[in-house]
């Protein structure tokens, strides 16, 4: 099996770059265009905004927003080693709404083998796992995008998205290493 993990994100040079680079392990066919639109947090709607532009963990911004935890579904993994990548949505609580679709891609020689147990058993939210066991995190936004109308990247999660989505790419610093990649875009806010 082909590694996961080619690129480091903050050494690629655009968003779309960075798209094509999470999503390359779920993409199925040739025909995915990573395309997006590189925005400043100022242009995004206020709610998406205040959802998005932040250093802090995504699970605990959705909880507070939606009055609920958030429950993590995932749909694929990819497992190469110590790399390993999965495609998810978050719902708050047991409510069947969808608040976040994401790519998130771990390094796990970053991280104690509990935290590697339970993020693999795909039952916590990330970042309740790293808060849980009080991995010192450190959040760094890369790029804030707009996906426009009927997305390839929101395609992957089975969305037909009628409108724009807004995202951001980002990496995690845990215990001072860029232990961790990801997408997160967030739905109705």
């Amino acid at each position: 099996m082909p590694s996961t993990v080619n690129h480091i994100l903050s050494d690629l040079h655009t968003a779309s770059e960075a798209l094509a680079e999470l999503c390359g392990p779920f993409v199925k066919g040739s025909d995915f265009s990573p395309y997006c639109v590189e925005v400043q947090p100022v242009r995004i709607p206020t709610a998406e905004r205040r959802l998005l532009a932040h250093r802090e963990h995504m699970t605990e911004v959705l909880q507070t927003h939606h009055g609920n935890p958030v429950e993590v579904q995932v749909l694929d993994q990819k497992l190469d080693g110590d790399h390993y990548s999965r495609k998810i949505t978050l719902t708050p609580g047991h409510v069947n709404k969808i608040v976040e679709c994401g790519i998130v891609r771990l390094n796990f020689s970053f991280m104690p083998a509990i935290v590697k147990e339970e993020i693999l058993a795909r039952k916590t939210p990330l970042g309740a796992v790293l808060i849980k066991h009080n991995i010192l995190r450190w959040i760094e936004p890369l790029w804030f995008v707009q996906l426009p109308p009927q997305s390839d990247v929101m395609k992957l999660f089975g969305m037909n998205n009628p409108k724009p989505v807004w995202g951001r790419l980002a990496v995690i610093y845990c215990n001072g290493e860029p232990a961790i990649e990801l997408l997160e875009t967030v739905l109705n806010a």
